[in-house]
């Protein structure tokens, strides 16, 4: 699995976790995150709107995929803008 993160203007952060089809997603973390999930609720994205509230751990625990955090936390650390 390739975990990959960009960038935005503003404290805007994506997180792709799997390249599938995103069918709805859960608002987390007092609104400033939103987790993309599959119909059959399988995480494949994390937008994160206000990096300064954003808790990986929490939301990773939440959703599930707490085995993903040092994968999505590097990912993270090599952002770059995205389009």
């Amino acid at each position: 699995m390739t975990i990959a993160a960009c960038t935005a203007p503003g404290e805007i952060l994506m997180i792709n976790i799997a390249p599938l089809a995103w069918d709805q997603c859960d608002v987390a973390d007092d609104h400033s995150v939103c987790v993309d999930l599959t119909a059959d609720d399988e995480v494949i994205g994390i937008e994160v709107i206000e990096r300064a509230k954003f808790d990986l751990a929490a939301v990773a625990a939440e959703s599930g995929i707490s085995d993903l955090v040092p994968a999505i936390e590097a990912a993270i650390a090599a952002a770059k803008p995205g389009p």
